[in-house]
C-alpha cells in the first residue's frame, strides 16, 4: 500500500473511531482532521487511545478535538474503576499529556 493510501486510509479510521466513541470536532472539521493525520500533524486516535489507556485505565466516555494554530488536542473523559471520571488533555501529535483534572 503506497503512502498517500496508507494516509487515506488513517484518516477513515480516525473518523470511524471519533464517531463511536463520540468524538465532537466543534471546532474542527473532519477534513481538517484528516489532512492533520495524512501530513503527520496529528497521530491517528487508535493510537492516542492505546496509550492513554496505558496510563489510564478504565472506560473513555467522550472525546473532544480542539485547534489552536494548527495544534490538534483532545480531551478525553475517562470513567475509571471505582466511578471516578477524570479529564485528560493529550496533544494530538506527540501523544504528550497536557493535563489531567477530576470532572
Amino acid at each position: 500500500m503506497n503512502m498517500q493510501a496508507s494516509s487515506v486510509l488513517l484518516a477513515a479510521l480516525l473518523s470511524i473511531a471519533a464517531a463511536s466513541y463520540g468524538a465532537r470536532a466543534d471546532d474542527v472539521s473532519i477534513d481538517q482532521l484528516r489532512a492533520a493525520v495524512a501530513r503527520g500533524a496529528a497521530l491517528p486516535l487508535s493510537e492516542l487511545r492505546s496509550r492513554l489507556s496505558k496510563r489510564f485505565p478504565g472506560e473513555i466516555i467522550s472525546i473532544d478535538i480542539d485547534e489552536d494554530d494548527g495544534r490538534f488536542t483532545y480531551e478525553f473523559k475517562i470513567l475509571q474503576p471505582g466511578g471516578r471520571v477524570i479529564e485528560v488533555d493529550m496533544d494530538a501529535a506527540t501523544a504528550a499529556i497536557l493535563d489531567v483534572e477530576n470532572d
